[in-house]
């Protein structure tokens, strides 16, 4: 009889362990997939750049497709995809861009967009720190040092 009801402790014991791994797991591995999408203003002298960002990440693969214009000069158009690798720790993570594709109607030069953006989002083979903090709405603010940067929408995947 306590034979028994060992044998049914442990099962209980072993399948709410299973249980609990397995949720962990899945919790753990769905904040390192993601899509979410930012608005923000770039501002630079008098001039201000009105930006999206729309990020894309997959566990240890990033992507996120930069739009935007200013507002005093319409007509200079900003339109790149930028792929990265991601290494992660915690809510810390370190990027490193590996290719910036730039689309048929950007004419910023690479020159230009880096005295507004981070080299990350310009140039191949640039590293950035983010840190990247669920809200309860389950929003991202990425962060870059201790400063908020933006809010990331998230979109479902």
């Amino acid at each position: 009889m306590i034979r028994k009801f060992a044998c049914a402790l442990l099962g209980a014991v072993i399948l709410a362990e299973t249980a609990y791994l397995v949720c962990t797991y899945f919790q753990h591995r769905q904040s390192e997939i993601f899509n979410c999408t930012a608005s923000l203003v770039q501002h630079y002298n008098d001039e201000a750049y009105n930006l999206s960002l729309s990020y894309m990440m997959r566990g240890s693969f990033g992507l996120v497709h930069i739009t935007g214009r200013s507002d005093i000069h319409p007509d200079k158009i900003i339109n790149r995809k930028v792929s990265f690798k991601i290494r992660r720790s915690k809510d810390i993570y370190h990027m490193v861009s590996e290719k910036n594709i730039r689309l048929s109607d950007d004419n910023f030069s690479d020159e230009e967009l880096g005295r507004y953006l981070p080299h990350f989002f310009v140039s191949a083979g640039k590293d950035i720190y983010i840190r990247v903090l669920k809200q309860k709405n389950n929003n991202l603010i990425f962060m870059v040092d201790s400063v908020p940067t933006y809010v990331c929408n998230v979109n479902a995947v």
